[in-house]
């Protein structure tokens, strides 16, 4: 599992990437190289000088050490046209880098030092086209995944999910194209009407694209109606 730390400077990555007059750049790059599956933990594309780059944090030494995609020859160096090396102050020595890469270090308020420079690869192993199509993959897809995640967070943890009786989801109304949260029966209703003003539009479930948000249950109305009666 990732660590805090790691996806803090992972973002500060990206950031760092965007300076560098970065036209495109995502996290979590997937990548395939003679065979091998590879994620770049932050990949930047600049179109107009059709450059790549790639950034690895490390935030231990010992995942630095274990590391040998970094020292093969279908590695992060191998296949941008530079590459390098993020990890916080101090955690590694600009002569332990590995040949081709340059090496950032970020300290505790995000200011991003170039300690060593990377050396330019004349000759990436994977064509740019591609590169810049997995990095737009990566980015879209985080964009996507991020809006699903909030549409379908339940604030509840599914604390009265079991055997619920009703439902909250989260449906489009197929003329005004709002989409909005409706209560729903878990069991046997077949359609909700649009909440706009002025639309008041029949939703059928079967056909909308529904999301559903959290659930309630006998508990849940019991402990709320308790709460009501005091």
């Amino acid at each position: 599992m990732e660590s805090p730390l790691h996806a803090h400077i992972k973002k500060q990555a990206l950031y760092w990437l965007k300076e560098k007059v970065v036209d495109l750049c995502a996290s979590e790059v997937k990548l395939f190289v003679k065979r091998k599956k590879l994620k770049a933990d932050a990949m930047g594309i600049n179109i107009r000088k059709r450059e790549s780059r790639i950034i690895e944090v490390k935030v231990s030494r010992s995942d630095f050490l274990r590391d040998n995609v970094l020292r093969t020859p279908y590695g992060y160096h191998d296949i941008a046209d530079y590459a390098y090396i993020m990890t916080p102050k101090e955690l590694i020595d600009p002569s332990e880098v590995p040949e081709g890469y340059g090496l950032l270090e970020i300290d505790e308020y995000d200011h991003v030092i170039v300690k060593k420079k990377p050396i330019r690869n004349p000759n990436p192993v994977v064509d740019l086209d591609i590169l810049m199509k997995r990095t737009a993959r990566a980015a879209t897809n985080e964009v996507l995944f991020k809006e699903l995640s909030k549409e379908q967070k339940d604030v509840t943890k599914g604390t009265f999910a079991r055997n619920p009786k009703v439902h909250l989801v989260n449906a489009t109304c197929p003329v005004c194209k709002k989409r909005r949260k409706y209560l729903i029966k878990a069991q046997g209703q077949e359609e909700v009407t649009c909440k706009g003003r002025g639309c008041k539009t029949n939703i059928p479930l079967n056909k909308a694209r529904i999301h559903i948000v959290t659930s309630y249950n006998d508990r849940f109305y019991k402990e709320l109606q308790e709460l009501m009666e005091e």
